[in-house]
């Protein structure tokens, strides 16, 4: 049975960016995730879905634990991280600079990927 759980908005203070001064200083990202997988939804079991508490937690630490570039590159250590989850198939992830340092950007800079589990 494939079912897909989301994880929608997690704020984390991140160290990324391509100039001095963005690395400087730790920096609000936006991550979300959905997880498509074999997920049983009649056991009301955590063993038989996925841990999305743990997920969260896991996704944080990757966030402030790696001094990136790129926010492509932090999508990819997310999805990776999600993908190690046995229950997940696939995983799409959205990250989400919230203040770019370009000052009309209103809205942020935004990153979407999708990875699946190799066999």
């Amino acid at each position: 049975m494939t079912t897909k759980i989301g994880v929608y908005q997690l704020v984390v203070n991140a160290h990324i960016g391509v100039t001095e001064a963005e690395q400087a200083v730790a920096q609000p990202l936006s991550i979300d995730l959905e997880l498509m997988g074999d997920i049983c939804t009649d056991s009301d079991r955590l063993d038989e879905t996925v841990d999305y508490d743990a997920l969260a937690r896991k996704v944080i630490a990757i966030s402030r634990t790696s001094r990136l570039k790129l926010i492509e590159t932090l999508a990819d250590k997310v999805a990776c991280g999600a993908l190690e989850e046995p229950r997940v198939r696939s995983v799409r992830v959205r990250v989400k600079k919230c203040h770019p340092p370009l000052e009309a950007i209103q809205g942020g800079f935004v990153v979407e990927i999708r990875r699946d589990k190799v066999n």
